[in-house]
């Protein structure tokens, strides 16, 4: 039985990881989703504030 070498060294595997990385950003660099990437980015920082602004409300409903 022989087993087989997975990776040489871990600069290979960095140079692959790199590789591939870079193969995936210019997969997903479209008008589109750059435009939602953005949009997303300013929204979504604000979902915290929406749910703590309804927990304070809740309570104050509620002790009333």
């Amino acid at each position: 039985m022989r087993i087989r070498k997975i990776a040489t060294s871990a600069e290979q595997l960095q140079a692959q990881n790199a590789q591939m990385k870079a193969q995936l950003k210019k997969k997903n660099d479209k008008p589109f989703k750059n435009f939602l990437r953005k949009i997303g980015n300013i929204f979504i920082p604000m979902i915290p504030a929406f749910v703590g602004a309804g927990l304070i409300a809740g309570k104050y409903d509620f002790a009333n």
